[in-house]
């Protein structure tokens, strides 16, 4: 029995040990833990009660004490896993939905979304396609119905025959002088039906032929003949301005100011319209008759504070014209040049550079035929160079004493003058070899402004050494006839790919023209670029407003954060500084980008597809989104370790050049001296580039050195 006892003292030990054992402990401190967080929490839920039910000012209060409710019970449920407890939801209460204007829950599933807009698109399209079909069935039936015909006849009315242009289907309702009362319209891009006349525009609700007949001969009765009375007084007011300019004194003032004037007018837009013209041909002035009131405006097309609307044609219209302004654009380019070379010289700043450098000007301006002229002079009263206004175009100019030489004050650029590159005496023929490497991808990045391109940066990638190398192809470049940057206009841009490729000896294989505005948007979406400036960029032409407050474009040398509209302004700027600067500038700029877009990876692939789709629907291409993508992810960490610029200061050169009007001047000159006639008709009339000694294969020979050195 003893034995017995003392056999179960130990097994209850045993067990008693066995309770104690490691892992059961750690069990029990959990257990513990697990209390002691649960009535926490409690306690916490009955302070957000009562904080809630008492004070609403206390919202920033209740919404810490939720975090860290909600990181407890986060800590709770990772100990129930552990003890292999299924997890509790401790929130208590739910977090509020996404809801629109209406109340209703937001769709958060971006592709359902996106597959309801697309049909809803083709669904659109369906019917804007069969309501065009459908009004215009209408519009053809119009012309064979027997009620509107003989209303047309016994008023001594006619249908024209239907008009199709890329806009739109037009029917038009002539009179017996073929003056157009009523239009019938059916834009193609918003197919509904509208009546048109010299001055009202009006939409038909009509689905069906009944009522659009209807619709039309009630029109028609009740407004012919006040359609009528209107275009007769219409016509009347015509014949006044048509005297008012055939008139003598009229005459002698155009004949006098070398002005035009036409008594034929233009009809658009529900105006009537007169335009005058300068000798230059430019619109300096309208007169404008406006069939809604009647009413004659004479407007000032250059200062519209001096245009007025007249009663009296005949009368007010002498001093209208010689109020305008008549000069040629290059006259007032002169006397933009001279008020801004005078302000310049009067500057208080711009007399201290000259004092501190031992330097002064002639306080006169004086004048030759061809020239305006202000002297620099030495310490010691040598005349160093001219700052010279051309007289046949308006340009500043610097030129030697003896008036040669003449290089572009606003184009003068001292740190490209300081640079050289040592050009064999020998340049290989390559002919018409084009270099085609493997594991090489070359792109033209092209920017536009207007029709024609203006900036051309040929960009080499090295995928095996993951290098990329640029070099900038300036747009006065003139080959085969005319300057490069107009290939894309008159023939597109794969033509324009294909001379940049034969003329670089460098296959190129996608394109992109983007308009540079598109710039804006693409910075903005990754936040900024950061960049250097080594020298000053000012330009006094280039007005900014930011914040309200307008100012001169002007960046000190320095480190700057640029968002989009301020790289915009820097990649653009040229005013004092020369396009190959410029050039060097935005090459600048796609190499901050690229140094942004490094820190782009596979996480931040809706900004990048938001990029590419920015970039790609702003531009002109070969590249589709998919491979743009592709692009950014294999090249987007490759260096660039070049960015070089054809210039004058390299391996180009400029030609001698004569403006037209020069031209035309000796041409005259030498008429009137009895001279052989000049044959500078036949001459380069325009700023251009060409490569040294007219030898193409330099250019070759240029991208070669760049791309290959190593």
């Amino acid at each position: 029995m003893l034995k017995k006892n003392k056999e179960k003292v130990v097994s209850i030990k045993q067990r008693i040990k066995s309770l104690f054992s490691l892992k059961n402990v750690l069990i029990l401190l959990i257990a513990v833990f697990f209390l002691f967080q649960y009535f926490q929490i409690q306690s916490l839920l009955g302070t957000f009660s009562f904080l809630q039910s008492r004070d609403s000012s206390l919202v920033t209060e209740i919404g810490q004490l939720k975090e860290v409710y909600l990181t407890m019970g986060e800590d709770l449920n990772e100990i129930r896993e552990f003890l292999r407890m299924p997890k509790k939801d401790y929130v208590g209460f739910e977090e509020p939905k996404q809801v629109d204007e209406d109340g209703q829950d937001k769709n958060k599933d971006e592709v359902q979304m996106a597959m309801f807009q697309y049909i809803d698109y083709l669904a659109s399209e369906k019917n804007k396609e069969q309501k065009l079909e459908n009004n215009k069935s209408l519009m053809e039936a119009l012309t064979g119905n027997e009620e509107i015909l003989n209303f047309l006849n016994e008023n001594k009315l006619a249908f024209s025959s239907i008009v199709e242009d890329d806009n739109g289907y037009y029917l038009k309702i002539n009179d017996n002088e073929k003056r157009t009362l009523v239009t019938i319209s059916l834009l193609k891009n918003d197919p509904k039906l509208s009546l048109e006349t010299v001055n009202t525009i009006s939409c038909v609700d009509s689905e069906t032929s009944e009522e659009f007949h209807k619709e039309i001969l009630d029109y028609l009765e009740g407004n012919v003949e006040s359609l009528k009375k209107f275009y007769d007084d219409v016509e009347e007011k015509k014949t006044k301005i048509a005297n008012a300019i055939s008139a003598e004194e009229t005459q002698n003032v155009l004949n006098g100011l070398d002005i035009t004037l036409s008594s034929e007018p233009i009809e658009s837009d529900l105006e009537i319209v007169y335009p005058v013209y300068s000798k230059s041909e430019n619109l300096i002035g309208e007169v404008v008759l406006d069939p809604a009131s009647l009413n004659i405006k004479l407007i000032d097309k250059n200062d519209s504070s001096l245009s007025i609307t007249t009663t009296d044609i005949a009368g007010g219209l002498v001093p209208f014209l010689e109020k305008l302004d008549t000069k040629t654009f290059i006259e007032k380019k002169v006397e933009e040049s001279m008020e801004s070379l005078k302000k310049t010289l009067n500057d208080e700043g711009f007399r201290l550079l000259l004092s501190e450098s031992g330097l002064s000007i002639s306080e006169e301006m004086y004048e030759d035929e061809d020239r305006y002229y202000y002297d620099i002079f030495d310490s010691e009263g040598n005349v160093l160079s001219s700052i010279v206004i051309e007289k046949s175009t308006g340009v500043i100019n610097i030129v030697k004493p003896d008036g040669t030489n003449a290089e572009n004050l606003l184009f003068f650029d001292p740190e490209f003058k300081k640079k050289t590159l040592e050009i064999p005496e020998e340049i290989p023929e390559y002919s018409d070899q084009v270099f085609d490497y493997e594991n090489s991808f070359n792109i033209l990045i092209a920017g536009k402004h207007g029709n024609l391109v203006d900036t051309m940066i040929f960009a080499h990638v090295d995928e095996e050494k993951r290098e990329v190398r640029m070099i900038s192809i300036p747009r006065d470049l003139y080959y085969n006839g005319r300057k490069i940057n107009s290939f894309a206009y008159y023939y597109g841009m794969s033509e324009l790919k294909k001379v940049l490729s034969d003329m670089t000896g460098y296959e190129l294989d996608k394109y992109i023209l983007i308009d540079m505005y598109a710039f804006i948007d693409v910075i903005d979406l990754v936040g900024g670029i950061d960049i250097h400036l080594d020298k000053p960029v000012i330009d006094p032409t280039y007005r900014t407003v930011d914040n309200g407050v307008e100012g001169t474009l002007h960046y000190e040398p320095g480190d700057y954060h640029l968002g989009g509209v301020e790289a915009l302004r820097l990649a653009r700027s040229r005013h004092t500084s020369s396009d190959f600067a410029r050039a060097e500038r935005q090459q600048l700029i796609l190499t901050a980008l690229q140094n942004k877009a490094k820190n782009f990876g596979f996480g931040d692939a809706d900004t990048i597809y938001e990029i590419a789709k920015t970039v790609l629907s702003k531009t002109e291409t070969d590249i589709g989104i998919d491979e743009a993508i592709a692009y950014y992810f294999r090249y987007q960490n490759y260096e660039i370790i070049s960015n070089d610029v054809m210039s004058s200061g390299n391996v180009l050169y400029v030609p001698p050049y004569i403006t037209v009007s020069n031209c035309e001047k000796l041409i005259a000159e030498a008429k009137t001296a009895g001279q052989p006639i000049p044959g500078c008709m036949n001459q380069n009339h325009a700023y251009t580039l060409l490569p040294r000694n007219n030898n193409w294969n330099i250019i070759k020979w240029f991208f070669r050195e760049k791309f290959e050195t190593v």
